[in-house]
């Protein structure tokens, strides 16, 4: 399956332009929090903030376990960033606000948040699937994100960068058995939308990552949906650039981790000026 792409080079994989280890990509003396930061995208984008030097990254995930092994494969090898953890369901407004609370207590501000976690419901039609099972993709991506960016914000840095690990399903239209992720999804990337437009001191951005070999991504296969995967470093590492200086023109926008940045750059005046890349009804009123 081909997508359109508005970059001439569409990427599946990490290049040298997004490369976390470069030094204009730095993010030493940042602390970074990182939901859903046990393995997948999370594990890899912590994997690429550590090797940006970022001081302080706080991992925040349901599951303890996976947590402290990211922790443990990344600590000696990157000592120079302090990795934390917090067993934390996003449903849960009082850990979150626990755990922000004790993230900012520690460490300071918090300069970049990543909303990795989410919830892909069983795919199936609306008329066979259970309902609380297709809303919990409301629960985790709506109500969650919702949960998470409140409680963020007391203790953001007056700059912070958020970006959202959204999906490109909210620019597709019909897909079979989709219905719980892809409206759930796309009510979540509207809500950080409003983020920014309510705290314009922020930065904030919306990435679909690519399609991904995660535990997630099971039930995409054993419905039978075919997509061309893409490596993980890909996400990883365009979170990183995409907190960086030369990515604020991106303010407010909706971009897949596979465009080019390069290219995104030659676009920023138009962008900049224009509704480009972001989510509506676009052309009215």
């Amino acid at each position: 399956m081909a997508f359109p792409s508005p970059t001439k080079n569409y990427h599946t994989t990490s290049y040298p332009d997004i490369d976390p280890t470069s030094a204009r990509l730095s993010t030493k003396g940042k602390n970074v929090v990182i939901t859903g930061g046990g393995s997948g995208i999370g594990g890899d984008t912590t994997l690429a903030f550590a090797k940006s030097g970022a001081s302080n990254i706080a991992l925040l995930g349901r599951t303890e376990k996976t947590l402290l092994e990211t922790k443990k494969r990344l600590a000696t090898q990157y000592s120079g960033t302090a990795i934390s953890t917090y067993a934390a369901d996003l449903v849960d407004k009082q850990s979150l606000e626990r755990a922000l609370a004790t993230i900012h207590s520690s460490f300071g501000t918090i300069d970049v948040l990543v909303a990795n976690a989410g919830y892909l419901p069983t795919l199936q039609s609306i008329a066979d699937t259970d309902l609380d099972e297709w809303y919990n993709g409301f629960e985790v991506n709506v109500k969650g994100n919702f949960n998470l960016i409140r409680a963020f914000l007391p203790h953001a840095a007056e700059d912070a960068a958020v970006i959202n690990i959204s999906t490109g399903i909210v620019h597709l239209p019909f897909l079979k058995g989709y219905s719980g992720y892809h409206t759930s999804k796309l009510a979540s990337a509207k809500m950080f939308d409003y983020l920014h437009k309510e705290h314009p001191n922020l930065f904030v951005l919306n990435v679909h990552p690519g399609v991904i070999v995660t535990a997630m991504n099971d039930k995409t296969k054993d419905s039978g949906t075919v997509l061309p995967f893409d490596d993980v470093d890909l996400p990883a590492s365009f979170v990183v650039w995409a907190v960086s200086p030369e990515a604020r023109f991106l303010n407010g926008r909706f971009v897949w981790a596979h465009w080019d940045v390069n290219e995104l750059k030659g676009m920023a005046k138009d962008i900049e000026s224009s509704d480009k890349f972001t989510l509506g009804l676009l052309g009215w009123p």
